[in-house]
């Protein structure tokens, strides 16, 4: 699938063409095309040139029904600012225990964007039928970079994820005294 001047470099990932990168309304269709014919309900458009950029710079697009597995980056840090839709940001300790949430959602919203420090376990809980976010982290990419927990399901089992999503949720809405 083509899209407004972008180069496919992978399942779901698109890389703006040329020395300017641009995220705007065609762009953020175009994400949500892609990630409906995904099967993991997602896409990212990146702004940096290539992998061994020295930051990297992407929108991406996730349907509600995409699962954000809980990880971490040991040695690097993570920005979120969201541009459409809601979520949950969830940070968990360890054992997997939900250490605090984020609500957020796009400005004006009271947040609309976080920075994680290295070595934070984090996921999100989609509230939106679409959340469309701009992600910033130090490159280069390096897929062992990102470190998974054995007490998330890895994603493969569409059921399991799901359970797992539910129960985050109702710990997170027993937390925040719902």
């Amino acid at each position: 699938m083509d899209g407004p001047d972008l180069r496919e470099a992978g399942p779901d990932v698109w890389y703006a063409s040329g020395p300017l990168g641009t995220f705007g309304a065609a762009e953020i269709a175009f994400l949500k095309e892609c990630a409906k014919a995904s099967p993991r309900m997602r896409a990212r458009i990146c702004a940096h040139e290539n992998v061994d950029s020295p930051v990297h710079e992407m929108l991406i697009a996730h349907h509600r029904s995409c699962y954000v597995r809980p990880h971490r980056h040991p040695y690097k840090a993570e920005s979120l600012l969201v541009v459409e839709g809601e979520a949950t940001a969830v940070f968990f300790d360890d054992a997997g225990g939900v250490q605090s949430t984020l609500e957020l959602g796009a400005a004006p919203a009271a947040t609309f964007s976080y920075r994680t420090a290295p070595g934070i376990w984090h996921g999100l809980l989609i509230r939106s039928d679409w959340l469309l976010f701009v992600e910033h982290s130090s490159g280069p990419f390096d897929p062992q970079s990102s470190e998974f927990p054995q007490w998330a399901p890895d994603g493969s089992n569409a059921a399991e994820s799901a359970a797992y999503i539910e129960g985050v949720m109702t710990r997170v809405s027993r937390q925040n005294g719902a």
